[in-house]
């Protein structure tokens, strides 16, 4: 609400100019990374992906950490009070201290006052790795039991209410002022926080968000209640805030490293698969790769000229495809056949028909080569290193047939 007691909706953007220049970076990282996807190797467009995602990962813990020395509050809420004149309302926050003695001794002083109404709040201490999984239902069975137990110790006072939130300490603050509207809070926390505790600064943030008087009841444990000074909660604002950026930013840091750890290994993994390909490939042809004279049937029955051509032929749908100028061949069984192969490409292409037995890889530049099938029939033949995806799967660019008749 705002001064007037006007709803209002709180924003988790205070910053418009802050959104804006983020969804810009993140416009920005897609054109290269879509571009290389396009373009590029696999490997490579796996480095500029995670490049992309560790700058964009780099910039969100930024903005986290900022938001976490130092939250940005909306604007300050003077709630309008509810009920009669002589009615008072009173928050109660408190968690892991609901235990305590003197602080429950101050909730039944509070509510003997008369038409004094107290709700105790219990925020669950739910961690941000179980809020990420949805993994809160033991934090939250274990408030239900602390408030439980408080309420049954207090007695049954129809004056002190009690509710589990499952939102963070501010937030479950917020909520209530919504619907219970106090005219005075109570925070209730230990002097260091504790891992099951609520963070000492609530309360001080409490007192930025809402202009109502707020108290902060700090404990050790079986001690009484004490009010830190303006020094010690000053000291909670930059010691904890401090604190909580920086586990912030180790958790992010080691997500990053686990990150780029992945991402080198899929690279690592595509080269050496593509290698062993490129290699296996030329063992398998690597009798072939030289030009033969003759054999026992006798000379080749001619020379084929044939041009590997990259984006050399227009395809159906109007764009240029890679392709062979020579995608039919026809042969006798057991006669060899010389393929003079001019690979305009800077990288090799190859003729592979396994039914056929024949695999020749084209190098760049102009080299001879020779065709021999030993069996009849019409074998398909494809380019085995990754060029033109539409190419290879259409027939006539680098795709065709070898047609081999018996003698």
């Amino acid at each position: 609400m705002s001064r007037r007691g006007i709803p209002q909706v709180p924003s988790r953007f205070h910053r418009g100019s802050e959104t804006f220049r983020f969804l810009l970076l993140v416009m920005v990282a897609l054109i290269p990374i879509v571009l290389v996807a396009v373009l590029g190797p696999t490997w490579l467009a796996l480095v500029v992906l995670g490049f992309g995602i560790c700058a964009l990962a780099a910039r969100a813990v930024q903005l986290r950490m900022r938001r976490l020395r130092d939250p940005e509050l909306s604007v300050k809420m003077a709630p309008p009070h509810l009920g009669e004149a002589a009615e008072r309302r009173v928050l109660v926050v408190a968690n892991d201290t609901l235990s305590e003695t003197s602080l429950l001794g101050e909730v039944r002083r509070l509510a003997s006052v008369p038409h004094t109404h107290v709700l105790l709040l219990v925020p669950a201490l739910i961690s941000p790795g179980e809020r990420l999984t949805g993994a809160g239902e033991d934090a939250l069975a274990q408030a239900r039991v602390r408030l439980s137990r408080a309420l049954g110790r207090l007695g049954a006072d129809r004056d002190i209410k009690g509710e589990v939130s499952a939102a963070e300490g501010l937030v479950a603050v917020e909520d209530t002022f919504a619907s219970f509207v106090p005219d005075e809070v109570l925070v209730s926390t230990r002097w260091e926080r504790a891992a099951g505790g609520l963070d000492p600064r609530l309360a001080g943030l409490v007192r930025e968000r809402f202009a109502v008087p707020v108290r902060h009841l700090v404990f050790e444990f079986g001690s009484v209640a004490q009010e830190p000074d303006q020094d010690a909660e000053a000291r909670y604002q930059r010691e904890f805030g401090d604190a909580a950026a920086w586990r912030f930013g180790l958790r992010a840091l080691a997500g990053a490293g686990i990150l780029a750890a992945v991402v080198l290994s899929a690279v690592a993994l595509i080269t050496v698969a593509e290698r062993n390909q490129a290699t296996a490939v030329s063992q398998r042809v690597a009798a072939q790769a030289l030009p033969t004279p003759a054999d026992a049937t006798g000379p080749p029955a001619k020379v084929i000229d044939v041009s590997v051509i990259p984006e050399g032929k227009k395809g159906p749908e109007g764009a240029m495809h890679d392709d062979f100028t020579v995608s039919e061949f026809h042969v006798t069984v057991g006669r060899p056949l010389t393929l003079r192969i001019d690979n305009t490409d800077t990288q090799p292409h190859s003729i592979s028909s396994p039914e056929a037995h024949v695999y020749i890889i084209a190098q760049p530049g102009t080299h001879g080569y020779t065709l021999l099938v030993d069996k009849p029939g019409k074998f398909e033949w494809h380019c085995e290193f990754l060029c033109d995806p539409w190419a290879m799967e259409h027939v006539g660019y680098m795709r065709g047939f070898i047609t081999a008749t018996p003698s």
